[in-house]
């Protein structure tokens, strides 16, 4: 099969070499004057339709690629001009305006009965122009065949003030829409049940008859689903869900209407139940890898769901957007692929149900600021721009508020008179940060804060006792849930009747100072000192004596560290898990009790071979459900020696 481009453009015959290597050009000669439309959309779709039927005639076996690109504005069409007066005329009615540019893409083999169409519409704003800027493009004589008038790759300079979409589209071929159809195109199709999940990916297993197995992503477990696939690949590869023919019984509506396309979370449309039951199962499967021969020994408790499903984080990082001219918050744009382009794309909230009820308040407000201030988001592409981030920490139990605006130092503002409206808005709020962050990366850092209103932390509780919480403190996330698991901790070190505890990675204390109500004597240890300065405040606030708190390395920590100096370990890791290094030196301590807290089951299964490997025996696993609709799961391992 021949790939044929109904088309002579040489835009267009550019930007296809992007995607396909070989290809014939056959222009189609169509006379578009013929084609009736009842809007710009549909008038591209009929006439790209009618290009590559055309084309498709005379060559029935092939893969006839057409498009049709128009300007419209004021729901007028702007073709292309038939003389240079008529091209001034398109040129002055777009100066300075917004308008949009539709291309519409049709994908034809006649003998296979296929036709695949999709479109892509841009907004394009273009600066006021000058008489002498518009008679100087036309002297260029590069108008003639283009749609408006103009061709973007000669005018972006001089012309374009602001483009929201496809780059590519406004050249004259939208890029990704054209590719998501030539693999539609190249497609088969599949009927079947989906039988089982997999975390954390997210996706679901279809096993055809045939012995080959698809992983489709939006299909869940008891789903009976229409899937296209590329045929002659592996036994297991990807698939794409076409549509759900027979939902399963735990499918739910999801709640948040930015659901799907949002990267907050993923599973608001799975029943909480089936939520908790998923994620016990991808638990088991990985400690199956490690263990395979005794895995069915390994008592693993039920998930503990989180006390609340929705409004659960105390922390939430929103970014920026802008679109329009408009600046917004919200949260970037779900993606498989990490790319600067994908990651520019910020998804519009008014409200978030994994966040705070008072984002729905806080939004309209810093969207007021930025509008006021004149000043543009931060671009990840060009490295330009202010705003960035707003970060909201709140004490679940306190109600207690702390903000951080993120900016760039690209540009001075006046934050007084608007800390007077947020204080008149929001009474719990008692700290206000603006904080400069010009790193190229999209992260949020805290190197030049200035607090802008009231104190430098805000307080919250947990399990009875009081903590301190700064702006790049570590706290538990959902602080109710991490409430279960210190319960769950103190119950466990009542019961071993333990004397003296060390905690590693104890970042701002938490463990170790709900621990010391039924230690003798709690030490933890930190790599991060400003945790470790939160974590000696906590000590003094809550009137704390048998816990302390040292600022080192755990590996060079546990070296002063003699044999049986302690009865209980707790490990709290980062994600990554525990050093070989750090694992060596924690065997050879021989700690009788062990708790490992651990947020990455993987990490976990791989340090526990380590530890049972070295005569350590594990009593029991209890996964707890901190981040509800997402994959992510805390678990706590009790180890014996």
């Amino acid at each position: 099969m021949k790939v044929i481009l109904a088309s002579e453009s040489p835009r267009r015959i550019r930007l296809l070499k992007r995607i396909f290597k070989n290809f014939t050009v056959v222009p189609s000669g169509l006379d578009e004057k013929k084609i009736n439309g009842q809007d710009p959309l549909d008038y591209a779709l009929k006439t790209a339709e009618a290009k590559a039927r055309v084309v498709g005639e005379k060559y029935p076996d092939d893969l006839v690629i057409a498009a049709d690109t128009v300007v419209t504005i004021d729901g007028l069409v702007l073709g292309k001009p038939a003389s240079r007066q008529e091209a001034r005329e398109m040129l002055e009615k777009l100066s300075g305006r917004r308008h949009q540019v539709v291309t519409a893409i049709v994908l034809v083999c006649q003998n296979k009965q296929k036709l695949l169409s999709d479109y892509e519409i841009t907004e394009v704003i273009f600066k006021p122009l000058s008489s002498e800027d518009i008679e100087a493009y036309l002297a260029l004589n590069s108008y003639a065949d283009k749609a408006g008038a103009y061709a973007l790759q000669d005018v972006k300079e001089k012309f374009l003030e602001e483009i929201n979409g496809d780059y590519y589209n406004v050249i004259g071929l939208p890029l990704n829409k054209l590719r998501q159809l030539v693999r539609q195109f190249f497609e088969e199709q599949l009927i079947g049940e989906v039988t089982c999940f997999l975390l954390p990916a997210g996706l679901g297993i279809i096993e055809a008859a045939s012995g080959e197995t698809y992983q489709v992503a939006g299909a869940y477990p008891g789903d009976q689903v229409k899937i296209a696939y590329q045929p002659g690949r592996k036994k297991v590869q990807p698939a794409r869900l076409i549509s759900i023919l027979s939902p399963s019984p735990a499918r739910r509506a999801a709640p948040c209407p930015h659901f799907g396309r949002c990267g907050g979370c993923s599973f608001q449309d799975l029943a909480y139940e089936e939520q908790l039951r998923q994620k016990k199962i991808y638990l088991t499967s990985v400690l199956k890898k490690y263990f395979p021969a005794d895995y069915r020994y390994l008592e693993i408790n039920e998930v503990r769901p989180s006390p609340t499903e929705y409004y659960y984080r105390n922390k939430m990082e929103f970014s920026f957007g802008q679109s329009g001219g408009e600046i917004y918050l919200g949260l970037r744009e779900k993606t498989r692929t990490k790319t600067r382009q994908r990651q520019k794309n910020v998804v519009r909230l008014d409200r978030c149900l994994i966040s705070t009820p008072l984002a729905e308040q806080l939004f309209p407000l810093f969207q007021q600021l930025s509008a006021e201030s004149g000043l543009p988001v931060f671009d990840l592409k060009t490295n330009q721009g202010f705003f960035r981030h707003l970060v909201i920490r709140e004490g679940k139990n306190s109600g207690e508020l702390m903000l951080s605006l993120i900016t760039t130092s690209q540009a001075e503002i006046n934050l007084q008179e608007f800390c007077l409206q947020l204080t008149r808005a929001f009474p719990g709020l008692r700290s206000f940060w603006w904080v400069e962050n010009n790193r190229t990366a999209d992260v949020v850092t805290y190197e030049q804060p200035h607090l802008i209103y009231g104190q430098e932390a805000i307080e919250d509780s947990l399990f009875g006792l009081r903590f301190k919480i700064h702006q790049s403190s570590f706290f538990q996330t959902n602080p109710r849930a991490a409430e279960l698991v210190y319960e769950q901790l103190a119950e466990e070190a009542r019961r071993l009747r333990a004397q003296s505890a060390l905690g590693l990675y104890c970042g701002s204390g938490a463990i170790e100072i709900c621990l010391s109500r039924v230690v003798g004597e709690v030490v933890g240890v930190d790599w991060d000192e400003a945790n470790i300065r939160t974590a000696n405040e906590n000590a003094v606030l809550n009137g704390i004596k048998n816990a302390r708190f040292i600022f080192s390395p755990v590996e060079a920590a546990l070296t002063e560290i003699g044999r049986g100096a302690f009865d209980l370990l707790i490990i709290d890791p980062p994600r990554a898990g525990v050093s070989p290094r750090g694992l060596k030196q924690i065997i050879s301590l021989q700690i009788p009790n062990l708790f490992y807290v651990s947020c990455n089951p993987e990490t976990l299964a791989r340090d526990l071979e380590h530890l049972l490997k070295s005569g350590y025996k594990l009593e029991n696993i209890t996964p707890f459900d901190f981040f509800p609709h997402t994959a992510h799961l805390e678990v706590i391992a009790s180890l014996s020696r």
